[in-house]
């Protein structure tokens, strides 16, 4: 990697950071997460699921096409909230194709059948708030990245697929985690 992509690929990182932070919070988490705990448990999690997509963008040969000249912290989170809502954007588009609504409902039906006693409107909307999550972040870390990868070969390999499998898991922890931290900040 040469130095110009390298300093491309950190800045997109660091933008990285914020954006995770604005699709799951619409703020910044030091802003939502109260207890220090927590907080030093969000921020690590969020760290490791960025060096393994510093490690799949590298693995792909990802390099950003900017047109973002960021020189301040104050134009790296402007910038990562304006990515956010493109990511929101496309999720949006995503959760309206019918194939999706599909899936949602399937999975909505089985956990009915499987569970008579859940509510299914709760299951339903906590799903689509799950998926629309999910498919925000993925658009903003994953699918422009695998778009742009120089390397389309490895996108499908076995390496690669580990560290998608990675991200998933992480992603759905620290979803999990911010909707536990939305609804502790609430209260408060």
């Amino acid at each position: 990697m040469d130095r110009k992509t390298k300093k491309a690929v950190n800045v997109k990182i660091l933008q990285s950071w914020y954006v995770v932070d604005s699709i799951l919070f619409n703020d910044h988490a030091r802003n939502v997460i109260a207890e220090g705990s927590v907080f030093k448990e969000y921020t690590a999690l969020k760290a490791s699921m960025l060096s393994n997509l510093f490690e799949y963008w590298d693995h792909v040969a990802y390099t950003p096409v900017t047109t973002d000249t960021v020189s301040t912290v104050k134009q790296l989170q402007e910038s990562a909230v304006a990515h956010a809502k493109h990511g929101k954007s496309l999720a949006s588009e995503l959760m309206n194709k019918d194939s999706v609504k599909g899936k949602i409902k399937n999975q909505v039906m089985t956990e009915a059948k499987k569970n008579p006693s859940v509510d299914v409107k709760v299951f339903n909307d906590k799903i689509v708030r799950e998926r629309f999550v999910q498919f925000s972040l993925d658009n903003c870390l994953i699918g422009l990245p695998l778009l742009e990868a120089k390397n389309i070969k490895d996108r499908c390999d076995f390496s690669c697929q580990i560290l998608e499998n990675a991200h998933k898991m992480m992603r759905d922890n620290l979803i999990l985690m911010a909707e536990t931290c939305k609804k502790t900040s609430t209260k408060i």
